[in-house]
């Protein structure tokens, strides 16, 4: 069973800090470099203070980056910059976004989960219940993690998990909450608009605890923070509160529930042949060749809608080329361990088919890659100008971009539940949730 409560969360006194907007933030994973900068410049009491805090030549054991993030959190809650509310809560977390010009609505509430780990077997009886996980995390990001909630203990950050609601049970306490006056509402600088309300009353809690009970929970942002939570609490056996971890939980019925693609791009491997990429790649699949990127996004997405698996690839020749699929079979061969489901999926194909079996990039090197560059694949998130972006990378010093299809929501689902992790960056789900609106103190 999945055991869910709500606690008294740490919020930010708009007296004390002013406007929201200059104090939460984007989720660690994505601040990075002169956006480090750019958002500790906003307030004193900005979050990035905290989960972000910077290292410096002079740092020791005793003294260093995630310390002074302890320091300042314990001086922002005896100053009142912080402030616990008074009764036990969860908090409905609602965010507005647009994609592809439609408007979009996500929502779900945030609260605490008991811990436990991952899922290793299907039940022998009852229904599905645990926590599953559906990616390869990378070893470096949990330590981070880790040393700052032992310096602070306390979470900062969401894990954004999914879980089983068809009949929106959980949806409809959700709804009537929102039709209050929320208790924060931010519009960030992409022009996300995000609102929490506050659901105390002790009926609505209990309710909404025990309709959660028989679920499962999938996570789908936030591997590394749950792992390191793990870590946490097992180092902390007598501490209660380290048993607990504050999540975001979304109905995978959300209608604003949205899965875009993350595309792969290929640099510094030794010995690249453009030539040889497109005749090993004629081999398994069917090559149609554009002059222009809407064509071959077009043939992705007519192939996607038939349940076929499309790419696209560019290689600075000229050309944008859709590769779709022949025949599944040859991913039994390939991957012989692993289930239908897992062999299916657009980014194993690719990954074992296409990067592994043609390129040479295996596991190993795959594992180099990061979303800021680097290593033999970078990973692009499929908004904004990541396409052009990608682009002039190949026309710059980089070999090939491969554009992907998204992973369906029961794709994500069907794995987990088979207790397999797809490959890294597999899922890209938008909009990220943000960090500060809710502090769990431990």
């Amino acid at each position: 069973m999945v055991r869910v409560k709500p606690f008294r969360a740490f919020r930010f006194n708009k007296a004390k800090v002013g406007n929201l907007d200059r104090v939460v933030t984007p989720p660690y994973d994505i601040i990075k470099g002169a956006k480090v900068d750019e958002l500790q410049s906003l307030s004193e009491y900005n979050m990035a203070w905290i989960i972000k805090n910077k290292p410096t030549d002079s740092d020791t054991e005793s003294e260093n980056q995630y310390t002074r993030a302890s320091v300042k959190l314990d001086m922002w809650m005896k100053d009142g910059v912080l402030e616990q509310d008074a009764e036990e809560s969860f908090y409905v977390y609602g965010q507005n976004f647009e994609v592809d010009g439609e408007e979009l609505f996500r929502f779900g509430f945030i609260g605490l989960i008991e811990l436990e780990e991952f899922a290793s077997g299907e039940p022998s009886t009852g229904p599905f219940s645990g926590v599953l996980q559906h990616e390869e995390t990378l070893p470096k990001d949990i330590q981070d993690r880790l040393s700052l909630c032992r310096a602070a203990m306390a979470n900062f950050g969401q894990i954004f998990v999914i879980y089983p609601d068809h009949e929106g049970t959980v949806d409809s306490l959700l709804k009537e909450k929102m039709k209050d006056d929320p208790v924060a509402d931010v519009t960030d600088a992409e022009g996300v608009r995000h609102r929490i309300w506050k659901i105390d009353e002790k009926d609505k809690t209990e309710k909404l605890s025990q309709a959660m009970e028989s679920r499962y929970v999938i996570i789908a942002d936030g591997h590394h923070r749950y792992k390191t939570a793990l870590a946490l609490s097992k180092e902390n056996p007598e501490l209660q509160s380290a048993k607990y971890r504050m999540l975001t939980f979304v109905n995978i019925s959300n209608p604003g529930l949205v899965v875009l693609p993350t595309h792969r791009l290929v640099q510094n491997l030794e010995d690249f042949s453009k030539d040889r990429l497109l005749k090993d790649i004629e081999e398994y699949f069917d090559v149609e060749a554009f002059g222009d990127k809407s064509e071959m996004f077009d043939l992705m997405n007519k192939d996607f809608k038939k349940g076929k698996h499309a790419f696209g690839l560019f290689v600075d020749d000229g050309k944008f080329y859709t590769l779709t699929l022949r025949n599944t079979d040859v991913m039994a061969k390939l991957l012989p361990d692993k289930s239908p489901e897992l062999r299916k999926l657009d980014v194993a194909i690719l990954h074992t088919l296409v990067l592994d079996k043609m390129l040479g990039i295996d596991k190993e090197k795959l594992a180099q890659g990061t979303m800021s560059g680097g290593g033999f694949v970078t990973y692009i998130k499929g908004i904004g100008d990541a396409v052009d972006e990608s682009i002039s990378a190949v026309k710059g010093s980089s070999q090939a971009v491969f554009f992907m299809n998204p992973t369906r929501i029961e794709e994500v689902e069907a794995v987990s539940r088979n207790l397999e992790c797809m490959p890294q960056k597999s899922t890209f789900f938008h909009p990220k949730v943000w960090t500060g609106f809710t502090i769990y103190k431990l």
